[in-house]
Formats: structure tokens, C-alpha cells, sequence
């Protein structure tokens, strides 16, 4: 399944598309991340729904970190 996530380093913001097996490796995933210093803020499957979502959370993602 392709999962997007909204990702911070405390420089940058970006969008990373992973695909994992089942839901159940989310949780895994996010925990991996937050270990080497990457914030998540916000994440799902990848579908034409969800696109639309992940794109204006993206920019509201950025436009915060330019402040």
C-alpha cells in the first residue's frame, strides 16, 4: 500500500511516498523517523481522494516553518 507523509527536519518540509505492506507498519515507521529527528505531520494512504489533502497540508506545513 503507498502511504504519504508530511515530514520536517526543522530546515525543510516534504512530502515522502512509502509503500508498507499493511497499516500495521505505520506506527514502526513513524517511530524509525522520529528517532533521527524527522517530524511527522500528517500521513495516509495515497489515493486521488487524498492527494488534494496531502498537497494543502504540505503548504500549510511550509508556510508555518517560513514564519
Amino acid at each position: 500500500m503507498k502511504y504519504y507523509f508530511i515530514l520536517t527536519d526543522g530546515k525543510d518540509a516534504w512530502m515522502q511516498f512509502v509503500y508498507l505492506p499493511t497499516g500495521d507498519h505505520v506506527p514502526g515507521y513513524i517511530r524509525d523517523l522520529r528517532s533521527v529527528g524527522i517530524s511527522v505531520h500528517g500521513y495516509d494512504l495515497w489515493n486521488k481522494d487524498t492527494r488534494p489533502i496531502a498537497e494543502r497540508t504540505l503548504e500549510r506545513v511550509q508556510q508555518r516553518m517560513k514564519r
